[in-house]
């Protein structure tokens, strides 16, 4: 579990909370996908293809339905704020002990917020949007929710109870529909809550993550690496992430001269983390990333070439 540091944040909308948005950090972590949590609270028909060829996709493919044994709800008080922690803990350990042990990235979140918040007090910004009291953190299997504030605390009662009751939906989405700058990031929603904007978005986010899924397929790339990772990180083709990335999903006309600029004949270009470089990323064409997997030169070798 890994802490996010953009675009993490409560979702309330017409003064109605809706959920989290967990966000996201530029780590391995937040690229891995989250078919370990997807199974945990038996979300199975994520991107499903029918028997039509065609994907499920939506608020269908991402409602809960049903609710690990080790969720855990904690209301605490720091310096006399109230304080909620909502975390997802290994079934393997007793509730107990799950109870007791918060994930390592969330022990110290009251600390966190209140340095946090103190920050944002001093160094106020014109502009800028108020920071939410809150600190996220997840991976491909977990996630937790700590916050600060009466009202914010419960706010995470509500999230735990529809978890409890299966009225969650766990979705990419953008968490503030009235900001088209914000990323769609990993949400927690109450299912029975999203306006149908944000399920319209949240179909909109499903199918372009998996035409992206789609289209890397469609170009050989999903084969080639899973035939080349290395698993040792002193060897070539190692990486911790290799993650496709539309170049201009929406505008074609901007993809197209995008493309030009960047001197590829492909749509998508990838974000690598941590390659055979060791601290070695960045964004790549996928033409880079061919001839890496293919070759027997190092990523950063290749960029200097082109």
């Amino acid at each position: 579990m890994r802490k996010a540091s953009q675009d993490n944040g409560i979702i309330v909308i017409d003064g109605k909370f809706i959920g989290v948005s967990l966000g996201f950090d530029f780590t391995a972590e937040h690229e891995w996908g989250t078919e370990e949590l997807h199974r945990a609270f038996g979300i199975s028909d994520s991107g499903k293809k029918s028997l039509f060829g065609k994907r499920v996709l939506g608020v269908k493919s991402r409602t809960i339905t049903k609710c690990i044994k080790n969720l855990i709800f904690k209301e605490e008080t720091y310096k006399k704020n109230k304080y909620a922690l909502l975390y997802s803990a290994s079934d393997w350990r007793s509730f107990e002990e799950a109870e007791k042990y918060a994930p390592t990235d969330l022990q110290h979140y009251k600390e966190d917020i209140a340095w946090s918040m103190e920050w944002e007090k001093k160094n106020p910004r014109e502009g800028r949007e108020p920071q939410d009291p809150i600190v996220t953190a997840w991976d491909g299997g977990s996630f937790g929710v700590g916050v600060m504030g009466e009202k914010e605390a419960g706010y995470m009662k509500e999230l735990y109870e529809a978890f409890k009751n299966i009225n969650v939906v766990i979705a990419r989405a953008n968490m503030k529909p009235n900001n088209p700058f914000s990323n769609s990031s990993l949400s927690l929603l109450i299912a029975d809550r999203i306006p149908e904007e944000v399920k319209e978005q949240m179909y909109g986010a499903d199918k372009k993550y998996f035409d992206l899924v789609d289209y890397e397929e469609k170009i050989g790339m999903t084969k080639l690496k899973e035939n080349t990772k290395a698993k040792d990180y002193k060897k070539l083709h190692y990486y911790c992430a290799c993650s496709a990335k539309w170049i201009d999903y929406e505008d074609k006309e901007a993809r197209e001269e995008q493309k030009q600029k960047l001197k590829t004949k492909y749509d998508i270009m990838y974000w690598v983390n941590y390659s055979d470089d060791d601290d070695n990323y960045g964004h790549y064409s996928v033409e880079e990333i061919k001839e890496w997997l293919s070759g027997k030169r190092k990523l950063t070798e290749i960029r200097k070439a082109h």
